[in-house]
């Protein structure tokens, strides 16, 4: 028996990742966020391999040593009603400690 998914998912590609689309939306990440994090190992990479790999960050370094990505927004009329980031834990010295999907609904 054959499982279809609603969304059709994609391998990791560094050029079609960075897509940016209306309102500064991505539209392919949130077709190869599952690919991103299960062949590519973000545990362990410095910042700078980090971003080698995914670009800049929609929100940069913060106090809390964390960096985000926007995987999926979904505006609604106005306003977003939807969101999920990818969001990348960094130690001190600049290694990832790991990540977490952020999703959230209005």
């Amino acid at each position: 028996m054959a499982v279809f998914s609603c969304q059709p998912q994609q391998k990791f590609d560094k050029e079609k990742w960075n897509e940016v689309g209306d309102l500064m939306t991505f539209p392919n990440r949130k077709y190869m966020i599952d690919d991103l994090t299960q062949h590519y190992n973000l545990k362990g990479k410095t910042y700078k391999e980090v971003i080698d790999l995914l670009n800049q960050p929609q929100d940069g370094l913060d106090s809390t040593g964390q960096i985000a990505y926007n995987i999926d927004i979904d505006y609604g009329v106005e306003d977003p009603v939807y969101s999920k980031r990818l969001i990348v834990h960094f130690s001190k010295d600049s290694v990832a400690t790991g990540y977490r999907i952020h999703e959230w609904r209005k």
